[in-house]
């Protein structure tokens, strides 16, 4: 049956900001819109604010984490689509039982997925409140379960996803318009959020072992002008999320470095390794050239830097690779998987909202 409309339901949406998750909604919902599907998007919010990129938007005056009091309102929009499209975490459930009410397929689109994580993140008691709603969702009965990579979905299925049901498509990246520069410049580049989980402060600790190399952060968190001030002289740091100055950044580094904890994904690396970066991480989620080092471990991490920085040439050559990586993730190649996936989920004989 062909597909013709969908609501996508996150908890957030651009111009408002969280992390980076609604990055991924934002380009689905585009992607979904140039393959000729009409696409409507149900999140909180200025209710004065429809549309985003030609993308028509539904927002309701909530805090995120109230999205199951409006259960009927997700249903009645339901209602005028093929399928629902959730994104963890506040969406998920409250659009699984409105899916169950108007009698829709839904499928749940993982953007996080941390496990026992969230401890460290969150502490004891919030740690496990947290957990506690993400296995919630990961065990719900969702008609398919989307994961952006296996590394994610098997730690998915691990903690009670049906894995008949679940299946792995990885997202699109951009370039903000930034080409990759030919001559790149000398500096290791750190983007994310400013916290522990991101390994931030291993990013610190490189800067002040290495103190001959330049560093530069840009990133977002509640202490940037703490941590401005804390920092080494050869680290800079900067305040920024997806713009201009993060593009550009992506464009020139020589190296990127990203000591996580827990991805998904990891989307910025992949960012970093289409804007020709050799990349430094402990994501392991994905493909790169660079060092791949375990999480945590700083010495490894340094030692790596220290390597790809002396040695331009295999420096060079791991971005160039990395760039090659890249070009598997498109948006076009998302959408066009998701298109074949709703297909799959649309009960045969049944009339599309349009038609009825």
């Amino acid at each position: 049956m062909t597909v013709r409309s969908i609501l996508l339901v996150h908890e957030v949406f651009p111009p408002d900001f969280r992390g980076g998750g609604e990055r991924i909604a934002l380009r689905t919902a585009t992607a979904l819109m140039a393959r000729g599907i009409a696409v409507e998007v149900l999140t909180t919010g200025d209710p004065a604010i429809t549309s985003i990129e030609g993308v028509p938007t539904r927002r309701m005056r909530i805090p995120r984490q109230a999205m199951a009091l409006r259960i009927g309102a997700i249903a009645r929009a339901a209602r005028r689509h093929d399928l629902v499209h959730a994104f963890n975490y506040n969406a998920a459930l409250p659009a699984l039982a409105a899916a169950r009410i108007a009698r829709r397929p839904v499928v749940c689109e993982m953007l996080g997925l941390f496990g026992d994580g969230w401890l460290r993140l969150k502490g004891p008691l919030g740690g496990r409140l947290h957990m506690m709603l993400e296995r919630s969702i990961l065990r719900a009965s969702y008609d398919r379960m989307i994961f952006l990579s296996e590394a994610s979905r098997q730690a998915g299925i691990a903690m009670g996803t049906s894995a008949t049901r679940s299946l792995v498509i990885h997202p699109g990246i951009e370039d903000g318009g930034f080409p990759p520069a030919a001559l790149r410049e000398d500096f290791v580049l750190f983007a994310g959020r400013l916290d522990e989980r991101k390994g931030f402060h291993h990013v610190v600790a490189a800067a002040r072992a290495l103190p001959h190399i330049a560093f530069r952060a840009c990133g977002w968190g509640p202490d940037t002008d703490a941590l401005r001030a804390a920092a080494p002289p050869n680290l800079v740091v900067e305040e920024g999320r997806s713009g201009d100055l993060y593009w550009r950044l992506l464009s020139q580094a020589r190296i990127f470095l990203f000591p996580t904890y827990a991805e998904t994904f990891g989307l910025v690396v992949a960012e970093a390794m289409a804007g020709g970066c050799a990349v430094v991480s402990s994501l392991d989620t994905i493909p790169f050239a660079g060092h791949r080092h375990a999480p945590g471990d700083e010495a490894a991490m340094i030692a790596a830097i220290a390597r790809l920085w002396e040695d331009r040439a295999a420096c060079t050559a791991a971005g160039l690779d990395n760039r090659h990586l890249a070009a598997a993730y498109s948006w076009d190649r998302h959408a066009a998987r998701l298109t074949e996936l709703y297909a799959e989920m649309l009960p045969a004989g049944r009339a599309s909202p349009k038609e009825a």
